[in-house]
């Protein structure tokens, strides 16, 4: 090697050194470029959207972006509280997928099959749903606001408590009368609507404006009423039983307080003189409550339970009361003119001073009750007569006949009874405390558990 042959080397060195950065300078970059954009193309498709038929998937809570499955066999498979916003699930097959409380807003579900897809709670606002089949679907409490229901085949879809406001319909889309009328409840001004005995059941109405519009008989059963404004509705006998209301609901008096009757259940309610009249209380729980002098009339009270419940001077003329529980309720002086009170249960009930006339339903056997009451039973024959539980309290019936009869529990307490004959009656856990009983025959009778300060009846 010459002397100046190692400079040359050297040099020859320096310059593929230099050739070779150059070139993973370049080369790594591009390589890294086209690794990720093979990823995204053709792997990541197989670890994050699953092939084509990709039943039973799970993707419960993943945060999936860009999802695309168009056309895939999503059968039976869970996205529950998944983020999916603007996913592509065009004509997908969605059968009893999980989509539960799911953020799926501005998804594509246009085309897609979701027949039994559970979507409750789900976000599905600016969705599209066109020609979308959702028979069978549950979209309890789903927020579709703004979605495209245009197409889309909803005839058996449950929609109770979901938000249809701004969504969108045409005449091709197929939803049942119930949800239909929903729609346009929410969408369309209602003033002046006559929406008499319409069912708005389970539906949420948040923020609508009813007007003036007529609501008699109309029930809003566990429909959401926050923000809805009742003001100069007519409210005439509105079932609003387990429906939701906030400080933005506007409700006269009168229904308010029915309202709350339903809803904020309590015992005791104060209600003296309450004007409660062609209102909706069937099923109320009123136990205890103080009604005095309150106007029932007209009002619907069937299966209410109304025990304890002081009704002196109350008007009930022609209130329906059919198996209302009454046990130890107060009437007297009440008002039970054309009353229904088929099958109530009137348990030592106090009916002292009450009206009644022909047009009164009043089971027999507590007819006969209201009988001794009013007008005393002396000398009568109630031989074989079921007056079990009944408050005959210091009635007169000296004389009667109670012969094979049952008294079981009954408060005869003070009562004239000399000369009456209990020849096996059935008087166990009677109350006969001060009752008369000079010359009354007790042959035969169940005396367990009586009450009474008579040593002869020990």
């Amino acid at each position: 090697m010459t002397l100046h042959q190692a400079p040359i080397d050297a040099l020859n060195q320096r310059i593929r050194i230099r050739r070779l950065t150059i070139v993973l300078i370049i080369l790594v970059p591009t390589m890294l470029v086209a690794s990720f954009f093979g990823f995204n193309l053709y792997l990541k498709p197989l670890f994050r959207k699953c092939p084509r038929d990709c039943q039973n998937l799970d993707m419960v809570g993943q945060v999936i972006l860009d999802g695309d499955y168009r056309s895939h066999n999503l059968s039976n498979a869970t996205f529950a509280s998944a983020v999916a916003k603007d996913a592509v699930f065009q004509n997908a097959n969605l059968y009893f997928t999980n989509f539960t409380n799911a953020n799926l807003m501005g998804s594509d579900f246009s085309g897609a099959s979701l027949s039994g897809a559970l979507m409750a709670h789900a976000d599905l606002r600016y969705a599209d749903f066109r020609r979308a089949s959702l028979e069978g679907a549950r979209l309890h409490g789903a927020d579709l606001r703004f979605a495209d229901l245009r197409g889309a085949r909803m005839a058996s879809t449950d929609l109770s408590q979901a938000m249809l406001h701004g969504s969108q319909i045409d005449g091709d889309t197929v939803l049942n009368e119930h949800w239909s009328r929903i729609w346009r409840v929410v969408n369309e001004e209602l003033r002046g609507e006559d929406f008499s005995g319409v069912s708005f059941a389970e539906a949420n109405l948040r923020g609508v404006d009813f007007g003036d519009a007529n609501l008699e008989r109309a029930s809003f059963r566990e429909a959401d009423l926050r923000g809805v404004d009742f003001g100069d509705a007519n409210l005439t006998m509105t079932d609003f039983r387990m429906s939701q209301i906030d400080a933005g609901t506007l409700l006269p008096p009168r229904a308010l307080q029915v309202w709350r009757i339903h809803n904020a259940i309590q015992d005791g309610w104060d209600l003296p003189a309450a004007d409660l009249a062609h209102t909706m209380l069937a099923e109320a729980v009123l136990t205890g409550a103080n009604l005095q002098q309150s106007n029932l009339a007209f009002s619907r009270l069937e299966y209410a339970n109304l025990r304890d419940a002081d009704l002196t001077g109350a008007n009930l003329s022609h209130a329906n009361l059919t198996e209302a529980d009454m046990d130890r309720v107060n009437l007297m002086n009440a008002d039970l003119s054309a009353t229904n009170l088929h099958g109530a249960e009137l348990g030592h009930a106090n009916m002292r001073g009450a009206m009644v006339n022909e047009a009164t339903i009043l089971p027999l056997r507590w007819h006969r009750v209201w009988e001794i009451q009013n007008e005393g039973g002396a000398g009568q024959d109630f031989s074989g007569l079921f007056l079990a539980w009944a408050d005959l309290r210091a009635s007169n019936l000296r004389g009667a006949d109670f012969t094979d009869g049952d008294l079981r529990y009954s408060n005869l307490a003070g009562a004239d009874l000399r000369n009456a004959r209990f020849i096996n009656t059935n008087l166990s856990h009677a109350d006969l405390s001060g009752a008369q009983l000079e010359g009354a025959d007790f042959t035969g009778a169940n005396l367990t558990g009586v009450k009474s300060g008579d040593s002869t009846l020990e």
